[in-house]
């Protein structure tokens, strides 16, 4: 009796502690990675030929959005290429170009993914995602 009554309670506990999603879709529009639950605190961009790699986190002084735009990228965010901080306003996506996007704002739950592409002007014009549905 007593097991089942800890297993209960830990899986009680598990439904509690992963409250959180980390999906994401992208509203071409806007141009935005969009989270459907909570804030963007961590987000990775990689590129599908590897050249580029590119972490966004949220400084610990500010408060993130549920909103990532690809085209002006909010001071609130640091951005880095395998530990080294870059300047924000060197950041953008190269043209006709594959990336991964990869959510890992909430670390206790599964990461969100989804692919985009961009065309010859770096605009994104094609996302597998594009709802929280």
């Amino acid at each position: 009796m007593k097991i089942k009554i800890f297993i209960f309670g830990m899986l009680l506990l598990l439904l509690f502690v992963s409250c959180h999603s980390n999906l994401i879709y992208f509203d071409i529009k806007n141009q935005s990675v969009v989270r459907c639950d909570g804030r963007i605190l961590n987000l990775y961009i990689i590129s599908k030929d590897g050249e580029d790699c590119l972490y966004f986190s949220l400084l610990p002084e500010k408060r993130g959005d549920n909103v990532f735009s690809v085209k002006k990228i909010s001071k609130n965010y640091s951005v880095r290429v395998i530990r080294t901080r870059i300047n924000l306003q060197n950041f953008k996506l190269r043209p006709n170009m594959e990336y991964e996007i990869i959510n890992n704002s909430a670390s206790d739950a599964a990461n969100g993914k989804l692919l985009i592409r961009t065309d010859e002007n770096s605009d994104v014009v094609y996302a597998d995602k594009i709802s929280c549905d």
